[in-house]
């Protein structure tokens, strides 16, 4: 029975798109399919990998105006920062750089660095993927701890277009038209974000402001019956102050100096072609894609970076049965990375073969295993796996469970310590290896489901920076395992049919090799989202609420790096939306409600209460 329901609805998925491996979606949401689950696409009762999708509908009714604020409090997810536009996504207490961020399925970031989140408007976003554990066997180095995948809007068959404006502490716009045949579709999109921001010192002096114009491209186009081409291209360009921080300061109130002359400016690019092959039969299939993401900074650490990915894909369905509804896939990956950064001293290649396996052994229990080797021009080889079930009980109980070894290469900053020379040239990768098992049950009273997942994950050669000395950034490998152990759960009811609840638990317990907590991780957090829809009327009241408590930052002013406890804190949003008429509606949007006065990381101020108001139009 469950292996019917997930066929059909994958079968449906992949005709309607074929070029799931381009990670994008359709307009429609589908929520069965997790689209990037692996090499070749997944169903979301198939994957046994711990996971959340965020869907459009769910962006909508929330009000969020930034990809950013659907990520906080999901289970697992920890987000700070800075600001608004140096905010680090962390999962399961990884660093960084060690969750890899795509949009439409290609790297966000270029080089070898991490992705911050910045202004990434949601209007224009279907659905947002995240992929918890060590997930190197179908993305490579960079995806230790997860994988965040937002894909952009799709067109629908026919015309569809419309757009939205904002006002409030700042504006934003945005745009969207998209065109759907059977011989091919296209969408594009445009976005203008215009924050007026505010003194990240806190001490009242200048609002450090954001601005941010961006756009995206999607297509494709059938060439033949059995051949496929498609395209994706983004392109942003930001503006956004910041203030300086003192290394010399002897309190916290000293540390953040209110500087108006700070200002980094950045570009990102980022694109992807394919060409895909289906024989007749669709029991296998070839394809081709080449990905390019380019980004270029300028401040004080300027940079100019590109990454470059060719790679061929082949699918085979072992039992000959089509692809979509196989009981037996397997998948190969042959891939070639190239990472270069114009202001470090040494680029680097990557040569990858990986082979992935899908199978169902019975009508309840589904399989996927995967083994993926890296052969690196700086850092040898490394050989990294995964493999991942799900379970059926009576009464839909299902079981799932994943483990898996990812590896994360020293970044370029990292080898050479801010010089023109490879000062740290003895760093080695680092190594996660990790496992959860959860159930998730049905809750029939509420309409709901209750899912709970046990995770634990151990980092080795843990890259940690020692000291700044002879006008370089030293690092070094630290001796012993970092331990990262906890639980996550999430909870979705509707226990009436105008109410919609959503709650998620994260608690981690993230250790260094000295069992020191590690920073800007929290030990507890908890998100609460709520819509009601209010009876006789078009309207629709939504909250959210996101507690932190037990997080860890440093404080750099008592010259050492030694973390400190940051006081606990809860934020709430509110947001209200009336659909006026079919094609219009009129949004509103107040932020950090009960203007809660708070820090992520020790030193830096966050927004003070914040209100909005919007109109929608769709046609």
């Amino acid at each position: 029975m469950h292996r019917a329901i997930t066929t059909t609805a994958l079968a449906v998925a992949v005709s309607v798109y074929a070029s799931a491996y381009a990670q994008s979606s359709d307009a429609t949401e589908l929520e069965p399919i997790i689209v990037s689950g692996g090499i070749s696409p997944v169903a979301a009762d198939e994957f046994g990998r711990s996971s959340t999708v965020i869907s459009r509908q769910q962006i909508e009714k929330q009000g969020y105006a930034t990809v950013q604020e659907a990520l906080e409090a999901q289970p697992g997810v920890s987000i700070n920062g800075t600001g608004p536009n140096e905010r680090q996504i962390r999962i399961r207490g990884g660093e960084g750089n060690h969750t890899l961020v795509l949009i439409d399925g290609v790297r966000a970031s270029a080089g070898d660095t991490e992705f911050f989140l910045r202004g990434i408007d949601v209007d224009n976003v279907q659905r947002i993927e995240i992929l918890r554990g060590p997930q190197s066997v179908p993305f490579g180095t960079d995806a230790a701890t997860g994988v965040i995948n937002i894909i952009t809007r799709q067109a629908e068959q026919g015309v569809s277009y419309g757009g939205s404006a904002v006002f409030g502490e700042g504006d934003r716009q945005s745009v969207y038209y998209g065109y759907g045949a059977d011989a091919g579709r296209l969408s594009l999109t445009l976005s203008n974000l215009n924050d007026r921001g505010y003194d990240f010192s806190g001490t009242g002096g200048e609002r450090d402001g954001t601005r941010w114009q961006s756009g995206t491209a999607k297509g494709d186009v059938r060439l033949g019956p059995n051949t496929e081409a498609g395209f994706n291209y983004r392109y942003a360009k930001a503006r956004y102050d910041f203030d300086r921080a003192d290394s010399s300061a002897d309190s916290e109130r000293g540390y953040v100096i209110d500087d108006d002359s700070l200002q980094r400016r950045l570009t990102e690019r980022a694109g992807s072609v394919y060409l895909e092959y289906r024989p007749h039969g669709a029991s296998m299939s070839h394809k081709v894609r080449f990905d390019r993401t380019s980004n270029q900074t300028d401040n004080s650490f300027s940079s100019d970076t590109r990454t470059d990915v060719a790679k061929y894909r082949f699918q085979a369905a072992l039992d000959q049965a089509r692809i979509e509804t196989s009981d037996q896939l397997l998948s190969l990956l042959v891939e070639r990375r190239k990472d270069e950064d114009n202001g470090e001293a040494r680029n680097r290649e990557n040569d990858s073969l990986a082979a992935e396996y899908q199978t169902w052994l019975s009508d309840s229990l589904s399989l996927q295993a995967g083994l993926r080797h890296d052969d690196n021009n700086i850092f040898g080889n490394a050989t990294t796996w995964n493999i991942a079930g799900s379970y059926f009980l009576p009464s839909d109980v299902r079981l799932h469970a994943s483990a898996g070894r990812a590896v994360v290469n020293p970044t370029f900053f990292e080898i050479t310590g801010g010089t023109d020379k490879a000062v740290n040239s003895g760093l080695e990768p680092e190594k996660n290896r990790g496992f959860d098992i959860g159930v998730e049950v049905p809750v029939t009273p509420i309409n709901g489901t209750l899912d709970v997942t046990y995770f634990r994950e151990v980092l080795t050669d843990e890259i940690l920076f020692e000291r700044f000395a002879g006008g370089a950034f030293l690092y070094t490998n630290r001796d012993g395992d970092s331990d990262r152990q906890g639980i996550e759960i999430a909870i979705s009811a509707s226990p009436i049919p105008s109410l919609d609840l959503n709650t998620s638990y994260t608690y981690l317990d993230a250790t260094g090799p000295d069992g020191d907590p590690e920073v800007r991780r929290p030990r507890n957090e908890l998100g609460l989202r709520a819509t009601w829809r209010l009876p006789a009327t078009p309207t629709e009241l939504s909250g959210d609420l996101r507690y932190v408590r037990g997080l860890y930052a440093n404080q750099f002013w008592t010259g050492g790096e030694t973390g400190a406890r940051v006081p606990d804190f809860t934020v709430v949003n509110l947001a209200a939306n009336h659909q006026l008429t079919e094609h219009l509606e009129l949004t509103a949007r107040l932020t950090n409600a009960l203007d809660e006065d708070y820090q992520e990381v020790w030193g830096y101020a966050t927004r003070d209460r914040a209100g909005y108001v919007g109109v929608k139009a769709s046609w």
